[in-house]
């Protein structure tokens, strides 16, 4: 039969009882007040002679815990909490951040299949570890830790709001992201590949190439360039990244200032790239319409392969990516070494290419429009039949349209 006792020197009760078992328990009901701790003591005895399952257990301990607190405990399946986690991380970022975001949870909940119906507190960390390695197999070692981290981030407001004491993915480390052995290496286009690029570029594209390459800036964010982040009379381009979500200031360099003046739209609102632009909506905010376009630049310019038709699945991360040694994404890496071989310091070529760093943060370093711009003007200009600098006369340029 249940009953009370209590320690020394101690306001609360602890509840005695007997489990099924016939083998004395103690708990302590964290209650000064005898009537409460003693039902209490009576639910865990009854609890224990019933060998209660899960749902019944949860519904015992939401029973004491409103009679202690006065008010329900909140618990929710991994589905339930994940579900509610992306919906509240939609207006916080991108779409197509939160786009990788949901995709990283589609799989956790895909892989825990019936159990993601389970209170939260049941996911493992081995069930992290083994999504890991099954993401690292299927797609690759940096994809699987791109999840990681993700839910990582998911897991610690579970601990935050109370849905569980530890943080299953926390306990686990990534990969050794290396490289596979025929997996081409990332690089900068050599002179004469650009050369043979900008050649084959029309329309938009090369406009795209030649912002990618006078300011060292994603494809994704010069697609979403409009009239307004555009000032053609002090020649510069104002935008915040869509990755970082930090504010670039980027002088632009004659080649680049050349093309905006010749394909600047009408009302300031609208794009500068407005092809570019749709389809970066099209794909839900990502880029890989673009990238997709870009390869095929490349192909027409005799700089890479055709892909096989099977591989654009339209999966985005849910298949496994083909890489290849040239990507728009070169075109930052050229703009880099560019910079730092015409002798700018470290720090103006993080601001300009927005870079972050923990030695050089922009609480710390203030570069003004003027030092960033004698920069860019050290970039070569492309168009010409050498390289020879992209500076020019300085000369007043007509108002914005």
């Amino acid at each position: 039969m249940a009953s009370l006792r209590k320690k020394p020197n101690s306001r609360y009760w602890i509840a005695c009882f007997t489990d099924g078992d016939g083998v004395q328990r103690q708990r302590s009901t964290q209650t000064p007040d005898r009537t409460t701790a003693l039902g209490m003591a009576r639910r865990f005895e009854a609890a224990y002679a019933m060998k209660l399952t899960e749902s019944q257990a949860r519904k015992v301990v939401s029973d004491i815990y409103e009679e202690l607190h006065g008010e329900q405990l909140y618990h929710a399946t991994a589905r339930k909490f994940l579900t509610d986690w992306l919906a509240g991380k939609q207006v916080e970022m991108s779409p197509g951040s939160h786009k990788r975001y949901k995709n990283a949870v589609d799989k956790l909940l895909n892989f825990l299949a019936e159990r993601a119906d389970r209170d939260i507190a049941y996911v493992h960390k081995r069930d992290i570890a083994a999504l890991r390695d099954k993401t690292a197999a299927d797609l690759s070692p940096s994809t699987a830790n791109t999840d990681l981290k993700i839910l990582r981030v998911a897991f610690r407001q579970a601990v935050v709001d109370g849905m569980r004491l530890d943080n299953p993915a926390g306990a686990v480390r990534t990969l050794d992201d290396r490289r596979e052995p025929d997996a081409p290496e990332r690089r900068p286009f050599e002179e004469k590949e650009l050369r043979k690029l900008i050649s084959v570029a029309e329309g938009e594209w090369e406009g795209l190439v030649l912002g990618g390459l006078y300011t060292g800036q994603r494809l994704g964010d010069l697609a979403s360039l409009t009239g307004r982040k555009v000032d053609l009379r002090d020649e510069l381009i104002k935008f915040r990244s869509q990755k970082t979500g930090r504010d670039m200031v980027i002088p632009i360099a004659a080649p680049l200032l050349d093309y905006l003046k010749r394909h600047f739209p009408k009302d300031s609102d609208d794009p500068i790239f407005p092809k570019s632009a749709a389809a970066k909506r099209e794909a839900d905010g990502e880029s890989r319409l673009l990238s997709a376009q870009f390869h095929a630049l490349l192909v027409k310019a005799r700089l890479a392969k055709p892909r096989p038709k099977d591989k654009n699945s339209g999966k985005g991360h849910s298949v496994r990516r083909t890489t290849s040694a040239l990507t728009f994404h070169s075109l930052r890496h050229n703009t880099t070494s560019w910079l730092k071989r015409a002798g700018v310091p470290e720090s103006v070529v993080r601001d300009i290419i927005g870079h972050e760093s923990e030695l050089v943060s922009r609480e710390y370093t203030h570069l003004d429009d003027t030092t960033k711009r004698r920069a860019i003007e050290n970039l070569p200009d492309i168009r010409g039949t050498a390289a020879s600098p992209a500076r020019k006369a300085r000369r007043p340029a007509p108002a914005a349209v």
